[in-house]
């Protein structure tokens, strides 16, 4: 007897086949549910994620100005895929970083987890973004001393296996640093003041090419998982991340980003490095390090805006006229005394008069310097007024005036009817999405320049 199938059953079965595919296709992640009574987490319900990112050395770092690394980028791309705002704090110490494990401080800490951190076990973790090993550098004078004593830095969160060490017949001694960085070690290798120093892979290709008396010898540890530590309340942002890196992961672009960062002849490793070594953002530090000290003003700030604006060019030229490397507008530029014909030094240094004068007249809404610079970022990109304008309207509705994220929401709510005819505003309507962005991105970069940058010299 002949069995007919409905035309229902036939389209089930190609359903069920596609589904298999596309399980086949795409890997699944594991889900990390965390049950600790002794912790309380709460989920962010924003569309901000935010960062807490550990500036190691080819995580991250400066380019021609610009901040890059690969986790710094592989963060920013999955910010952008997944339509989220962003909002980093850069860090360089890791006693900082596990002081936030067990909190909502953060969605994301960009920090790779120790062997030997205590509770690791009931961190709740990302997939991996990617794998790395611990590699044994050596200084070229080590072969002639008979000393074997290898130092790793403060910080290392791989295995080191001394059974994969180069024979010595007295031994191998390791010996970690209290408080130096693989970047610091690595000097004392180059001046012979060492022989041997243990660090992870991506370091060593980062700080091989600019030491002369310094080579890779040896692997010396197994591969090992980099992931991100999660705050396990944000089920659905996490599952988010985990598609979202497991899809990216398989995507040529994934690979891209692995050989720019990864590759020992990448020029972004070349260039990157030696730019932090000089500790340099453009050729206008010095310019902006002396009108800083002059007018209060922190240099590493300006420099985040002045790349904001024109990408360090002089010869730009903007909508509406604005102009140079500050990108004054005409009006603005002949209170200050300076125009387009002006000297490089004379427009810096009447866009670090401007800024100087922002900062003053936020200090009356905000006291926290570090805060008011979101104010005063947005002042330089709207107009003081617009910004003024939110906060009266903050003030108005209860808000904290004190607080960015409260005012910015305002600033956005400028383009609707209600806001932007409230009598407190003065300046009308606004679309300040695009402000809050620029802020977003200086700010991060600023603080991207101070942690590569601490000192204000």
């Amino acid at each position: 007897m002949r069995t007919r199938f409905s035309l229902g059953f036939y389209l089930l079965l190609i359903a069920t086949a596609v589904v298999m595919l596309l399980v086949v296709r795409h890997p699944k992640y594991e889900t990390f549910v965390i049950d600790d009574d002794e912790v309380e987490y709460v989920e962010n319900k924003t569309n901000t994620l935010n960062i807490l990112l550990f500036c190691h050395a080819s995580d991250y770092f400066l380019y021609r100005g610009t901040t890059i690394g690969f986790q710094y980028e592989l963060l920013c791309t999955m910010c952008d895929s997944l339509h989220k705002d962003v909002k980093f704090t850069f860090t360089t110490d890791p006693e900082e970083v596990r002081s936030h494990f067990f909190t909502s401080d953060y969605d994301i800490i960009a920090y790779d987890v120790e062997p030997t951190q205590a509770d690791k076990e009931k961190l709740c973790y990302s997939i991996p973004h990617s794998t790395t090993h611990a590699v044994l550098m050596q200084s070229k004078k080590a072969e002639k001393s008979e000393d074997c004593t290898a130092y790793f830095p403060n910080y290392f969160p791989g295995t080191i296996r001394l059974d994969s060490f180069p024979e010595s017949p007295s031994g191998w001694q390791l010996i970690r640093s209290d408080s130096m960085t693989a970047e610091e070690l690595v000097e004392l290798l180059q001046d012979d003041s060492i022989h041997y120093l243990v660090t992870d892979a991506n370091t060593a290709i980062m700080l091989n090419p600019f030491y002369s008396g310094v080579k890779i010898a040896k692997i010396v540890g197994p591969e090992y998982e980099r992931r991100w530590v999660l705050n396990p309340a944000n089920v659905s942002k996490n599952d988010s991340i985990n598609n979202w890196l497991a899809a990216f992961k398989q995507t040529p672009a994934y690979d891209r980003l692995c050989d720019k960062y990864f590759h020992e002849h990448s020029r972004y490793i070349l260039n990157g490095s030696r730019e932090k070594r000089r500790g340099s953002i453009s050729s206008l530090d010095a310019l902006m390090k002396k009108y800083g000290a002059q007018l209060g003003v922190d240099w590493r700030f300006v420099s985040a805006i002045i790349r904001q604006e024109s990408g360090f060019r002089s010869d730009l030229v903007g909508v509406g006229g604005s102009f140079g490397v500050m990108q004054m507008m005409p009006a603005t530029a002949q209170s200050f005394g300076v125009d387009s014909t002006s000297s490089v030094a004379d427009q810096v240094r009447a866009g670090m008069r401007l800024i100087a004068r922002l900062n003053n007249m936020f200090a009356k809404y905000v006291e926290d310097p570090d805060e008011r610079l979101y104010f005063v970022a947005a002042a330089y990109n709207s107009g003081s007024g617009h910004s003024i304008d939110a906060c009266e309207l903050c003030i108005k509705y209860g808000g904290d005036v004190t607080s960015w994220n409260e005012v910015s929401r305002y600033l956005i709510l400028k383009k609707e009817h209600k806001y932007y005819s409230d009598p407190v505003v003065k300046c009308g309507y606004y679309p300040g999405r695009h402000t809050v962005n620029y802020v977003e991105e200086v700010m991060n970069r600023y603080h991207g320049y101070k942690v590569s940058l601490p000192k204000k010299n």
